[in-house]
C-alpha cells in the first residue's frame, strides 16, 4: 500500500463511530431518513393517484408572514404562468384553505408523438397547497390577488366569532 491510500483508508475508519452506542445512533439517524423520505414518496404519489387520469400534482412553494402586529396573516404563493381563471380557493370544514388549479403549456398546447424536450424543468399540470387557518374562518374573511404570477391571500389573525369574544371577555 501506498501512504496515500493508507492515509484514505485511515480517515475513513476515523469517520466511523467508535462505540456501540454511536454506531447506533447513526443507524437510527440513517433508518429514520429513508423512512420519511419513503412516506412523503407514498404521500407524492397517493396524491396523483387522487386525481385520477395520470396527472401529476404538485405543490406550489409558499410563504406565510406572520407579522404579530398585524391583525392579517399573509400566504404568498409561487404560481407562474397560471392564469386567475385557473385557481380555485376552497375552505374545508376543518379550517383549512385549499389553493388548487392548473398550469397549462403556453407553448405547443398539444404536443404531437413527435415532439421532444431535451429539457424540461418546468413543472405543468393540476396543482394544490393545503393551508391551515384558525377555526372558524369564513370565505368572506379572506382576500385574495394575482399578481405576475405571484398569488398572495390574507385572513384575520383571529376569526371574528373570536375576536368579538375575546374582547368581550376583557371587559368582564
Amino acid at each position: 500500500m501506498t501512504v496515500s491510500t493508507t492515509t484514505l483508508i485511515a480517515n475513513k475508519l476515523s469517520r466511523i463511530p467508535s462505540s456501540q452506542e454511536e454506531r447506533f445512533r447513526a443507524l437510527d439517524r440513517d433508518l429514520a431518513r429513508r423512512y420519511v423520505t419513503l412516506l412523503l414518496h407514498q404521500a407524492r404519489m397517493s396524491e396523483a393517484r387522487r386525481l385520477g387520469q395520470g396527472e401529476l400534482l404538485y405543490r406550489p412553494r409558499v410563504e406565510i408572514c406572520d407579522t404579530p402586529s398585524s391583525s392579517r396573516i399573509t400566504a404568498t404563493v409561487e404560481l407562474p404562468g397560471v392564469t386567475v381563471e385557473d385557481i380555485t380557493l376552497q375552505v374545508g370544514t376543518n379550517s383549512t384553505l385549499r389553493i388548487s388549479g392548473e398550469r397549462k403549456r403556453r407553448i405547443s398546447p398539444v404536443p404531437g408523438p413527435d415532439t421532444k424536450y431535451p429539457l424540461q424543468e418546468i413543472k405543468y399540470g393540476k396543482f394544490e397547497r393545503v393551508l391551515q387557518l384558525p377555526e372558524g374562518t369564513m370565505m368572506s374573511t379572506i382576500s385574495a390577488a394575482v399578481d405576475n404570477g405571484v398569488l398572495v391571500v390574507s385572513w384575520p389573525r383571529l376569526p371574528p366569532s373570536a375576536a368579538t369574544s375575546g374582547s368581550t371577555s376583557n371587559k368582564g
